[in-house]
């Protein structure tokens, strides 16, 4: 099977991961050509898009398409582009041109609450200095319309913002907006199969929650059977295992277990609603059906729940002791996986990466090794997402490149989410601060990928369930920490 995936950017976490869970799938996914595609702020050639779908949907059995790429140029360019709303709507039409069934997803686009001067930011330059007081104002006037927040408070932080900058912030906000009722409207037209409108770095208050309550009307209006659930990168994983789902007629059972007391009635940093409201959307976005009993799934999945005092690894590191919830969690893996059953942990306790206790723990017990999947990476949407695509794989994929292909994913999210982004990029961006900066000088980027080479290979052989394995050639692709890339190379 061969799918043409359009995903939101070209990060190895997005294109990337969608490619590596369709290889687990037996499934093929095709990309566009690298010189149509965005860099980082620069927006991608939406019309080069737009041909290469005409071109490649003759080719291929199913397209699944970011909307933030075809109509915005891209995830990052859909928060900073200054094309109006008559610009973009007609890019849209080209997907009512395909012979093809098309899956398709779009982003309510977030809203940071802190000030962002780093060279890495995503957002228009007015975050730099006034990205707090935007944060507060989204909130409080989400607050007003729910009876929560009084006109002086309100007003207030209205006066903290300049006019101009108020006034370009909502305009970006609307045409996002009205691009995704654009996007109801292919849904329910029948142009596209399936629509995912999820939230990107979202909270229960604010104008990104009141955004996705106005979309749900709409929804419930037009009868539409359209998701809407915290998440973004991890999408196109989620759409290439469903569309594989759908091929072969399956739909992957899970069985979710949280050792935790209480644990998927949490709510995760950057989400609006519990983890397990956001899970259980998560599954039915793969085309999955939750099922009660393990004895009955095609997949366990157990969640490492989020920390009762959310923390966070690179905007509020944390200090708590996990070793109690950690015990809990590899003796329910463990298990499981004792009794023979495919089991896939999701460790969302933090956000911003893994929880360090839990991966010794696992490994020290000699299971870490044995998961079909793990994940623990930005936010706990992007962690389930992708853990419950790659680990419902094998039921999709059955060929020995499958396997093979699903080893080396565990193997990456263990030395990325485990090691990466809770400790060397933590260690990095706090040598940075010393400095005064915010990331690494450019000029330095050479010596800071060897050092991140040197540091993952180190740890990496260290870790019983990465015997076989060599860390070599790790970069940043966008030149900040964020995002990471790197060879595994197989040592025998």
């Amino acid at each position: 099977m061969r799918i043409a995936l359009l995903p939101p950017d070209e990060r190895p976490n997005t294109a990337g991961y969608a490619r590596t869970v369709g290889a687990c799938c037996d499934v093929e996914v095709v990309l566009p050509p690298a010189e149509a595609m965005p860099r980082f702020r620069e927006p991608a050639d939406t019309g080069a898009l737009a041909d290469w779908l005409r071109a490649v949907a003759h080719e291929v059995d199913h397209v699944a398409v970011s909307l933030d790429l075809l109509v915005h140029g891209g995830l990052i360019p859909s928060r900073n582009t200054d094309d109006r709303v008559q610009d973009v709507l007609p890019r849209l039409d080209v997907l009512r041109e395909l012979a093809v069934p098309v899956t398709a997803y779009q982003v309510v686009t977030r809203l940071p609450h802190y000030d962002n001067a780093s060279r890495s930011r995503q957002e228009p330059g007015y975050w730099s200095t006034h990205g707090a007081r935007i944060g507060r104002l989204s909130r409080l006037w989400d607050q007003h319309a729910a009876g929560e927040a009084g006109d002086a408070e309100v007003a207030a932080a209205r006066a903290e913002v300049p006019d101009d900058v108020v006034a370009d912030l909502v305009r970006r906000r609307l045409r996002n907006h009205v691009v995704n009722l654009a996007a109801l409207e292919l849904a329910s037209d029948g142009v596209v199969n399936a629509l995912l409108l999820t939230s990107d770095d979202t909270a229960p208050r604010g104008l990104p929650a009141a955004d996705r309550r106005a979309l749900a009307t709409w929804i419930d209006r037009l009868c539409v059977d359209v998701l809407t659930y915290p998440g973004a990168d991890e999408v196109p994983s989620v759409l290439v295992a469903r569309v594989a789902a759908e091929a072969r007629g399956v739909r992957p059972r899970v069985a979710v277990r949280c050792p935790a007391p209480g644990g998927l009635e949490r709510i995760a940093p950057y989400e609006d609603r519990p983890v397990g409201a956001g899970l259980a959307n998560q599954i039915r976005a793969l085309g999955g059906v939750r099922v009660d009993e393990p004895d009955d799934a095609d997949l366990v999945l157990v969640l490492h729940a989020p920390a009762t005092e959310p923390g966070d690894w690179v905007m509020d590191p944390p200090a708590q002791d996990s070793a109690a919830d950690s015990a809990a969690v590899v003796a329910e893996v463990g298990e499981h996986l004792a009794l023979g059953r495919r089991v896939a942990v999701a460790d969302v306790r933090y956000a911003n990466g893994s929880d360090p206790t839990l991966l010794d723990a696992l490994d020290d017990a000699g299971l870490l090794g044995r998961l079909v999947a793990y994940g623990g990476w930005n936010t706990a949407g992007n962690t389930i997402g992708t853990t419950l695509a790659a680990g419902v794989s094998p039921v999709l994929g059955t060929s020995e490149e499958a396997a093979a292909a699903r080893r080396e994913f565990l193997a990456r999210k263990i030395v990325e989410d485990g090691h990466y982004l809770p400790v060397v990029r933590a260690a990095i961006q706090a040598e940075a601060a010393g400095a005064g900066l915010l990331d690494p000088p450019l000029a330095e980027l050479p010596a800071v990928h060897r050092r991140i080479t040197e540091d993952l290979d180190t740890w990496a052989r260290g870790v019983r369930a990465l015997s076989g394995y060599r860390v070599a050639d790790a970069r940043l692709p966008w030149g900040y920490t964020f995002t990471v890339d790197f060879d595994l190379e197989r040592t025998g």
